[in-house]
C-alpha cells in the first residue's frame, strides 16, 4: 500500500513536538473549574507535587497554568484531535478560547517571551499530577506511539488523557502497550507457587536456597519471573482504578487474572512467604477478587482462603469499604470449611461483625460442613436451603479449588541468650523466631509456632507446636463473651529440633502429629521433657541460672549462638 506520507514529512512533524520552530500556537494545561471537564475523577495516582519546571501546586487556583506552556503547531493538532480541532475552530472565528500569550501577562511561564504572541489553547485538568499523560497524549498525537519504557501506570494514564483530548489512535495503542508488558508472563496453570508440577503449598527451599526456610521459596526463584516481569502484573492489578471500559481491554483483562493466580499460586505459600504475603496485602480488592473467585487458586482445605480474606482485611477492609468487604467475603466457600474449623469459625462470625453473615446461616452452613460425610443429610440440607439461603452462591458451592498437598519446613531458632536467661523456680516458655521474620506460619486457618518450656524440677526441656486463633478474626473474649475452649488440627507434621556433633548436624528431637492430634487452641502440644540437658552445677542451682555453668547445659543443642529446629508440614496420606 502507498504511503499516505512522505516518510521525511512524518519525521519532521514528529520532531516538532515541543519545540518552538514552526509553532504558530501553545497549549496551557490549566486547573479545571467546576464547569469545566477533566479527564476524571480516578486519572491521578499520587498527590499533588511540585512539577520539575518549576510551576508551584500548593495554591493553583482554578483557571492557573499548571505547568509552561508548551509550543505546538496547528497542523498536527487539527488532524489528531476531534477536541483540539474544535478548538482551533473557535479561535478562527474570534472565539479565542485561552486568549494570546504575551510576555508581560499574568501567567507564570518562563517560556512565555519566546512564545509571546502565539494563541492559547488551554486544557483543564484535575491537578498538576495530570500533567505528564496529558503531555504525553499530545506527544502520541505528533509521533503516533506510545513512549518505549512506559509503564503500565503511565499506559493507563495515558489511555485516559488520550480518549479525553479525542486523541485518535492514543487509546488502542496505548491497550497493546500493556498487553504487550503482560505477554512476556506465562498464562498460568504451570508455574504457581503450589505447584502443578507436583510441589506442595508452602513448601520446598528456603529463599537462600538453604534447605527448608521457613515459608518456601521467594517469589523470583520459585515462578520462574524475573522481578520486573512480576512488578508489571502486580502493577497492572494496583492500577485498577484506572481501567477503562473499553472492550479492547476486556481480553486483557481477561488475560492477566489467571497469571496473577499463577503468581500467588495458592493460599498456603501467599500467607508464608514474607514477600508474596506483603504483595497480596498490597493488591487492591478486585486483586484479591480474582483469587477468591479462581477454582485454580489453590489450597489445602478451604480455611486457609478464609485466613487469607481475613488477613487482607484486617490491614485494608476500612480502605475497601463496606460493600467491597461483603462482596469478598461472599466469595469465600464456606460449605467447603473443614468440619473442625467450621465448629470454631462459623458460630462466632456473626459475632465477628466484619463477617456478613446472620445466624441462620452459619447454623445451616455448619451442618453443611459437619454432615459432609452423610450423603442422606448432605442432600436434605441442599433442598432446605433451597428457598431460604440462595443455595448456588459461593458460600454454598461444593466445587473444590485446586488441592495441593501440604509440605514444607519452616525453620525456627532460639537465641541462645534467652535460653540463659531462664532461671530455676518456675516453668518458663520461649517461643521459637521463623527464619523469614513471621512470627507464625498459618495453615488450616489458625496460626502456629514451636516454643520451648523450662521446668527446673526436670533435666530436661520440653517441645511444644503451638496453635493461636489468628487476631485476623477479631474474635477477642469481649466479642465471644468469654474465653475460646475449642480445638484445631494442623494435620501431619513433625517438630524437630537439632544438635550438633563434631561440627555435624543431626536430629536430636523428632515428634510426629498426625490427623487425630487435637490441639487446644491458645495451647500446645508435645513431649514435655524431649531435649536432656546437663545438670546444673550446684553453685548455679542455688544461686541463680546465669552464671557461667549455664552454657554448656545447652551445649550440644547450640549452633552460632542459637537453637535450630523446624516445623515439617508432611503431605496427607489419603
Amino acid at each position: 500500500m502507498t504511503a499516505l506520507l512522505n516518510a521525511r514529512v512524518s519525521a519532521a512533524l514528529a520532531t516538532r513536538f515541543g519545540s518552538e520552530e514552526d509553532a504558530d500556537c501553545c497549549i496551557l494545561f490549566v486547573r479545571s473549574t467546576a464547569a469545566e471537564p477533566a479527564a476524571g475523577p480516578d486519572s491521578v495516582a499520587a498527590p499533588e507535587a511540585a512539577p520539575a519546571d518549576g510551576i508551584g501546586a500548593a495554591q493553583v487556583r482554578p483557571g492557573e497554568a499548571l505547568a509552561e506552556p508548551l509550543p505546538a503547531h496547528k497542523i498536527v493538532l487539527r488532524a489528531a484531535s476531534e477536541q483540539f480541532r474544535i478548538k482551533i475552530d473557535y479561535q478562527k472565528a474570534g472565539q479565542l478560547d485561552g486568549g494570546t500569550l504575551t510576555a508581560g501577562g499574568s501567567l507564570p511561564t518562563a517560556n512565555a517571551g519566546a512564545l509571546a504572541g502565539l494563541p492559547v489553547i488551554k486544557v483543564p485538568l484535575r491537578n498538576i499530577a495530570e500533567v505528564p499523560a496529558a503531555r504525553a497524549a499530545i506527544r502520541f498525537a505528533y509521533m503516533g506511539v506510545v513512549e518505549s519504557g512506559s509503564s503500565v501506570r503511565e499506559a493507563l494514564e495515558l489511555y485516559r488523557q488520550g480518549q479525553y483530548l479525542q486523541v485518535e489512535g492514543c487509546g488502542a495503542a496505548c491497550i497493546a502497550a500493556i498487553e504487550k508488558q503482560l505477554e512476556a508472563l506465562p498464562s498460568g496453570g504451570s508455574s504457581g507457587k503450589g505447584g502443578r508440577a507436583g510441589s506442595g503449598c508452602g513448601g520446598g527451599r528456603g529463599s537462600d536456597g538453604g534447605d527448608g526456610s521457613a515459608g518456601g521459596s521467594s517469589a523470583d526463584s520459585s515462578s520462574g519471573l524475573s522481578s520486573s516481569v512480576q512488578q508489571r502484573l502486580l502493577e497492572f492489578f494496583s492500577c485498577s482504578s484506572l481501567w477503562p471500559e473499553d472492550p479492547a481491554f476486556v481480553p486483557v483483562l481477561a488475560d492477566a487474572k489467571p497469571k496473577l493466580v499463577s503468581h500467588f499460586g495458592d493460599a498456603i505459600t501467599a500467607l508464608n512467604t514474607p514477600q508474596l504475603r506483603q504483595q497480596l496485602l498490597a493488591l487492591p480488592a478486585e486483586g484479591l477478587e480474582v483469587l477468591l473467585q479462581s477454582d485454580d487458586f489453590g489450597t489445602d482445605v478451604e480455611d486457609s482462603v478464609m485466613l487469607l480474606l481475613a488477613t487482607w482485611l484486617q490491614q485494608n477492609g476500612d480502605r475497601a469499604g463496606a460493600v467491597t468487604v461483603e462482596r469478598l467475603c461472599r466469595l469465600v466457600r464456606l460449605a467447603q470449611l473443614s468440619p473442625g474449623f467450621a465448629e470454631v469459625i462459623l458460630p462466632a462470625l456473626p459475632y465477628a461483625r466484619w463477617f456478613p453473615i446472620k445466624p441462620a446461616e452459619a447454623i445451616h452452613l455448619l451442618s453443611r460442613c459437619t454432615g459432609a460425610g452423610v450423603e442422606a443429610k448432605r442432600q436434605r440440607l441442599m433442598e432446605a436451603a433451597k428457598d431460604k439461603h440462595g443455595p448456588q452462591a459461593p458460600w454454598f458451592s461444593s466445587k473444590p479449588r485446586r488441592q495441593c498437598l501440604t509440605s514444607g519446613h519452616f525453620e525456627w531458632t532460639i537465641q541462645e541468650e534467652r535460653l540463659f536467661a531462664l532461671q530455676p523456680g518456675s516453668v518458663q516458655r520461649v517461643d521459637g523466631r521463623f527464619n523469614n521474620g513471621l512470627p507464625v506460619f498459618p495453615a488450616r486457618g489458625f496460626e502456629w509456632y514451636p516454643s520451648i518450656d523450662y521446668n527446673p524440677a526436670v533435666e530436661a526441656v520440653g517441645i511444644y507446636l503451638r496453635c493461636s486463633l489468628p487476631s485476623a478474626y477479631r474474635l477477642d473474649e469481649a466479642s465471644l463473651g468469654g474465653p475460646l475452649a475449642a480445638t484445631a488440627q494442623v494435620g501431619r507434621a513433625r517438630l524437630e529440633v537439632d544438635r550438633w556433633r563434631d561440627g555435624l548436624r543431626e536430629v536430636a528431637f523428632a515428634h510426629t502429629f498426625t490427623a487425630d492430634s487435637y490441639f487446644e487452641i491458645g495451647r500446645g502440644l508435645g513431649r514435655p521433657a524431649a531435649l536432656p540437658l546437663k545438670p546444673l552445677p550446684a553453685a548455679e542451682a542455688s544461686g541463680g541460672g546465669k552464671g557461667s555453668g549455664t552454657k554448656p547445659r545447652w551445649a550440644d543443642y547450640l549452633h552460632e549462638g542459637k537453637l535450630h529446629g523446624r516445623v515439617v508440614l508432611l503431605p496427607r496420606t489419603s
